[in-house]
């Protein structure tokens, strides 16, 4: 395998893991039988993914960086 497709399947296994917590917690409240505050899962739901944000930015900068092989190929 190249490099270019091992970043990309890692970058949207990284991606995808991500969309399928972050739609979890967005759905849990809906579908759980137990009462859940809103206002403070809301609070708490806005703090974890925004964690979670940062890291999926340094993951996908790390494996989509450009090197200077590629750069020099674009001139």
């Amino acid at each position: 395998m190249l490099v270019h497709q091992i970043r990309a399947i890692l970058a949207i296994l990284v991606v995808g893991v991500f969309m399928a917590i972050t739609a979890f917690m967005a759905i849990y409240p809906l579908v759980s039988n137990t009462n859940v505050a809103l206002n403070a899962y809301a609070d708490f739901f806005s703090k974890t993914a925004s964690v979670y944000t940062g890291i999926i930015g340094v993951i996908i900068g790390y494996y989509f960086a450009r090197s200077k092989d590629s750069r020099e190929e674009d001139k």
